[in-house]
């Protein structure tokens, strides 16, 4: 459906699209890539599991080190590149030609099924001007980039904004194939900002997620329940985690912790599920990190 109420200008400044890309030099990108010389699969690693479903993998092009496997996530204004980068020489250039100043770069690989907990990026950083920037290479048309309510799909074809700090978000792919973007951590300076002066968003992109009803949450609850009294923890915990790349919240939660804190009062009340209280204090500090205005508001739940 495609989400048609909206501020766009509030939108536009936490996602948008900045510029058109070749489709040529996109295709040289992807050939890339694809190559077998290149070795791509092989320089993938999924170092943070806790924050997604399985699926979730990176391979480091520009870090503090240029060590591949440096997966160290700090402010760098001299950062250099990893070996990959230079298997993938369309990808150099496009880098080097941007006239940014890149922090950081990786290419992010989203198997199918795969998403991301809601959450903020740059959280921890130093407090200073800057942008993520994605590059779609290989994608499809159930590949979205989440913020509350609303899933925006970055087509092939253009470099999109994402500002990971003040949005809370996600990331999805429930389509058939993988998922390859190319993402550049910028701070701003006079090129970057003179394209986010000239950005946009195509109304195709945009989509409304369904509004969660109270039959649809007591259905998704009672499913995570037996799951996890089933023995399958983490299946019945991401069937609610996967929730805000699905539905709007807004009416019940407002976040998908909430959901997996309901989940667990339930089992304490129902028959003493003695993991309850280790799992809501795990997802408590997650949730505090996500939205740290509720720290004062929250009790022992």
């Amino acid at each position: 459906m495609a989400f048609e109420n909206i501020a766009l200008d509030k939108l536009l400044t936490y996602i948008s699209q900045l510029k058109k890309v070749d489709d040529a030099l996109l295709d040289r990108m992807q050939a890339q890539m694809q190559d077998p010389a290149c070795e791509l699969d092989s320089f993938f690693s999924e170092p943070y599991p806790e924050y997604g479903s399985d699926g979730m993998k990176i391979a480091t092009l520009i870090n503090p080190t240029g060590e591949q496997q440096n997966f160290d996530y700090r402010d760098c204004r001299e950062a250099k590149a990893t070996p990959l980068l230079d298997r993938l020489p369309a990808i150099k250039s496009f880098i080097e030609d941007s006239g940014f100043h890149v922090m950081g770069s990786r290419m992010l690989r989203l198997e199918p099924g795969t998403f991301l907990h809601e959450h903020r990026d740059f959280v921890y950083l130093e407090d200073v001007p800057r942008y993520r920037l994605h590059l779609p290479l290989i994608t499809n048309a159930d590949a979205h980039i989440v913020s509350p309510a609303l899933n925006v799909h970055f087509k092939r074809g253009y470099l999109w904004k994402l500002d990971p700090k003040e949005t809370i978000h996600s990331a999805c792919n429930f389509g058939q194939t993988s998922r390859y973007h190319l993402m550049m951590d910028c701070y701003v300076e006079a090129n970057l900002q003179a394209i986010i002066d000239q950005q946009w968003l195509d109304g195709d992109c945009l989509f409304a997620q369904t509004q969660l009803t109270k039959e649809i949450k007591e259905t998704l609850i009672d499913r995570a329940q037996a799951l996890v009294q089933a023995g399958e923890l983490k299946a019945g915990e991401e069937l609610l985690l996967k929730t805000f790349c699905q539905y709007d919240l807004s009416k019940f939660g407002p976040t998908s912790y909430d959901l997996v804190f309901e989940m667990y009062d339930r089992l304490e009340r129902q028959n003493g599920f003695e993991k309850a209280k280790e799992r809501k204090d795990y997802w408590m500090e997650r949730l505090i990190e996500v939205y740290p205005e509720r720290k004062s508001q929250l009790v022992a739940v």
